[in-house]
């Protein structure tokens, strides 16, 4: 089986046990096997998962990092999320809570200045340092282990995209810290491309998974193109569990100077 992109998004289409998971199961070796590096289950539609579809989420895991690639679970609802609890699977298992409706993000108050900020150069030769990078920031925030690989994830598509519709691979991502939220915008000066929140992205073999990926994990995804010259904004935002209180940001960032 080839596989063009290296990221693929499966919706699970009901509760996992064991007349549903062994054909998951297969089917997410298959993409391992064809060179698929991350792989997304959206669990949206699942409320139950026995002991086989968790030992079949186990091998899937297992395989994947064989590979040096990763598996990972968005939308659990909480008794998926408890059985995988139960099943010791969460340490191994990036997973996201079923997201509720939570209507749009409030706008950022006017003149409001972040608290920390850090613009990285996107090149294909250092899109795995940018990743580390920041990820190591994202550490620090008051965001959960999976958060921090969630957004890790959106904002790795985002400057994928600069690599991949920019004649020179190149681009730039901002990273913003507000005290109830984490902005990030990536750049590039490719040909430009815009689509609506309510717009449905084209889903083909090499394109269009990576918009509904980063719409799974973040909170707001603008995508539009630069009102002038070339290129593509794409913002996303992540707002905190808990507000970030300015003085603990600001001796956090005194101590590890």
């Amino acid at each position: 089986m080839l596989i063009i992109s290296d990221c693929m998004l499966v919706p699970v289409q009901g509760n996992l046990d064991v007349v549903t998971a062994p054909a998951l199961k297969g089917h997410l070796l298959e993409l391992v096997d064809g060179g698929c590096k991350r792989i997304v289950l959206d669990m949206e539609k699942a409320d139950y998962v026995d002991s086989t579809g968790l030992a079949s989420i186990l091998t899937v895991v297992r395989a994947a990092r064989s590979r040096g690639g990763s598996l990972t679970l968005v939308n659990v609802s909480e008794r998926v999320m408890h059985a995988l609890g139960v099943g010791c699977l969460l340490p191994f298992v990036p997973c996201s809570a079923r997201r509720r409706p939570l209507g749009p993000v409030p706008p950022l108050p006017p003149g409001a200045s972040p608290l920390r900020r850090l613009t990285l150069r996107i090149m294909p030769e250092n899109l795995e340092m940018a990743r580390d990078c920041l990820r190591e920031l994202l550490e620090g925030l008051p965001l959960e282990e999976s958060e921090v690989f969630d957004m890790t994830l959106a904002a790795g598509e985002a400057m994928g995209n600069c690599v991949l519709h920019t004649p020179q691979g190149t681009g730039f991502l901002t990273v913003a810290v507000y005290p109830d939220r984490l902005v990030m915008e990536a750049v590039d000066n490719g040909p430009g491309f815009e689509i609506g929140d309510d717009e449905e992205p084209v889903v083909t073999l090499e394109h269009g998974r990576g918009i509904k990926i980063m719409r799974l994990l973040c909170d707001s995804v603008e995508i539009h193109a630069k009102p002038f010259g070339h290129g593509t904004v794409v913002r996303l935002v992540k707002l905190f569990g808990r507000p970030l209180n300015p003085l603990e940001e600001g001796l956090r960032m005194i101590m590890s100077a």
